[in-house]
């Protein structure tokens, strides 16, 4: 190890970050210490230098490459590349600003620092690399971001440009001091470099080292448990190609989850659910696949002898299989958390993907959406069997959580053993898996009550999700019965805002109006937030407390439901007057709508409630 200031790091040696490490994820807060400690550099003479961390690289084979017209020194970086990543942005928007207020000798150090031509002296990975050259090159972006660490990257430059603009605005600070800030990042950020020798030692460093900044995810650290394992047991000349399959591995797995709405650690703990086991409690982080039962890095048994779970070779098969199959688990995991037609299978699957996500209850069911989308894609069920899963874990997320209202990880053990066991037990039919959460969601919302409770008025408005899945959902179903199939006029997304949400009846009736003339107090109270009172609309604003007649309107004119491109308020046009009695006859549509839309199925299989499900009722289950 030796410490290092950035121009000692750079003067011959150009960094790459490969392709199986994580992309850019620090944030404000990062950003934020980062600029702190550099301020602190100029500001306080008792302050001469500052540690910032370290960077470990590796290079392979003697790596050497052209920057310019010099030959250089290539390694990859293990660790270190976010604080790198950071200092480059950093620098390449004082450089700009010390250019633009005419100090144009810095320009030389742009090749010395930042990049040459097309190359830069630290590459990123990925999708990122060019969007990086960019920035460091131009400040901006040529097109929107499409990724989050492409975001992250955009967002750092902008706060270092916003820091930078306030400096130049401040007369006591200005040009000269972006001059000390310029020398202080080249000159006084001391980081301690040290290169690894074998590529399979990548995974020991890593678990030696406590650097500062962002703390490494549970998918980074299982990598480098694995890395370690494979050069503490790997054999010699198999090390090699093992640790290449972990990186490849992890590239594709970091690919598909950084593309998705979810996250590192939720989809590391869908694979150990469908590959280890599926009681929420028995997740431990990745401290998990370390057990003797997984991938012990010790204290292996021998065959024919007493000691230990498994052997060093059943270990190293189970291993692989592993790490073979995580990729496939993030590819479905990335298609069932972030539906997309250019990821889904087909139309019907994104529409219920979309239709369970919307629920805002789809955690539950990830071990099973994704060991049935496995079995779809291979060919061994059909997309019908597939869509009927789907179909039923949307009527379970509607009822149990978003009707009952039951917590938010109920039935959560059993769907995560079904979807195990789907995934493990290659002669499982899908349909038993099917006719079983029908079961269930009779269990925690029987039809009976279902229907009981939806024939009584609620405060619907407060229950603002149910609410607006449910008016979303029903407008989908006039525009697929009434629009000749087209998608309604008001997104999933516009309905973040509660302007979307038209009171009928309004919430504050004038003194002296028709309202109040055929309303009383009790009806008002009685259906004013009930379903049947409640209704889509574009922006509620436009509405206020007018009279009926004047909301109703006319074709052409507009605001008015009779105008409005919404087809359940358009559908309002049809009364008369908005009365006690209209409301109830509206209801009564809702209501029948809703019983079948969200009726659970029976199948001719035999599903009774087992002991664990009622053991789980009785006593609550771990938190998911």
């Amino acid at each position: 190890m030796n410490k290092q200031s950035l121009t000692d790091l750079f003067s011959s040696t150009l960094f790459h970050i490969p392709d199986y490490q994580r992309g850019y994820a620090w944030e404000r807060k990062q950003w934020r210490d980062f600029v702190d400690d550099l301020d602190a550099l100029v500001t306080d003479d008792n302050v001469h230098y500052h540690y910032t961390g370290t960077v470990v690289t590796y290079q392979a084979s003697n790596a050497t490459s052209t920057y310019g017209r010099r030959p250089a020194k290539s390694v990859d970086v293990v660790d270190g590349q976010q604080r790198l990543t950071t200092t480059c942005l950093y620098l390449s928007v004082i450089i700009r600003a010390l250019i633009g207020q005419g100090r144009t000798e810095y320009e030389r150090d742009i090749a010395d620092f930042l990049y040459d031509g097309l190359r830069c002296k630290l590459t990123l990975n990925n999708d990122t690399a060019e969007l990086f050259h960019r920035l460091l090159s131009e400040g901006r972006p040529l097109k929107a971001p499409s990724t989050p660490h492409q975001r992250r990257l955009c967002d750092a430059t902008a706060y270092f440009q916003a820091h930078v603009n306030r400096l130049m605005a401040d007369d006591a600070r200005g040009v000269d001091y972006l001059i000390q800030l310029f020398e202080a990042i080249t000159g006084k950020l001391v980081f301690t470099s040290y290169t690894i020798e074998e590529e399979c030692e990548i995974g020991m460093t890593f678990e030696l080292m406590n650097s500062r900044g962002k703390e490494l995810s549970v998918l980074e650290l299982l990598k480098n448990y694995l890395m370690h394992w494979i050069a503490r047991n790997g054999a010699a000349d198999e090390r090699e190609e093992l640790t290449s399959r972990v990186n490849l591995a992890w590239r594709d797995t970091y690919g598909f989850v950084g593309d998705s709405d979810g996250n590192e650690a939720q989809c590391l703990r869908l694979a150990w659910t469908l590959y280890c086991h599926h009681l929420p409690k028995n997740w431990k982080g990745y401290d998990g696949f370390k057990l003797p039962q997984y991938i012990p890095l010790r204290e292996f048994a021998v065959d024919g002898q007493p000691g230990g779970v498994k052997t060093k070779a059943e270990t190293l098969a189970f291993m692989l299989t592993f790490v073979k199959g995580l990729p496939e688990v993030a590819r479905h995991y990335q298609a069932v958390i972030s539906p997309r037609p250019q990821n889904s299978g087909s139309a019907a699957e994104l529409a219920w993907l979309e239709r369970i996500n919307n629920t805002g209850n789809i955690a539950n069911f990830l071990p099973l959406l994704v060991a049935a989308r496995g079995r779809w894609l291979a060919g061994t069920v059909t997309e019908a069997q597939y869509i009927e899963l789907l179909q039923a874990l949307e009527c379970y997320a509607y009822r149990v959580f978003l009707f009952e209202g039951k917590r938010s990880n109920a039935g959560g053990s059993t769907l995560y053993r079904w979807g195990h066991e789907l995934f493990n037990r290659p002669q499982l039919a899908l349909e038993a898996i099917v006719a079983k959460v029908h079961d269930l969601i009779r269990y925690y919302a029987s039809d009976s009550a279902f229907a009981a409770q939806m024939r009584e008025p609620g405060h619907w408005y407060h229950w603002r999700r149910l609410l607006k899945y449910t008016l979303f959902e029903y407008e989908q179903h006039l525009m697929a019965e009434e629009g000749k199939g087209s998608k309604p006029k008001i997104t999933w997304q516009e309905l973040a805002k509660d302007s979307t949400i038209e009171h009928i009846l309004p919430q504050t009736p004038p003194q002296g109006s028709h309202w109040l003339e055929v309303w009383s107090d009790e009806a008002r109270a009685t259906y004013l937030h009930d379903l049947g009172n409640l209704v889509l609309t574009k922006d509620n604003a436009s509405y206020s407390n007018f009279e009926f007649q004047r909301k109703k309107g006319a074709p052409g004119v507009s605001p008015s439901y009779s105008d409005s491109c919404i087809k359940q308020e358009r559908k309002l046009a049809v009364y008369d007057d908005w009365t006690p009695e209209t409301l109830g006859h509206r209801r009564d549509g809702l209501e029948a709508w809703i019983l079948g839309r969200w009726q659970t199925r029976h199948f001719d299989l035999d599903t009774a409630m087992d002991d664990e499900l009622e053991e789980e009722a009785q006593m609550g289950e771990a938190e998911l």
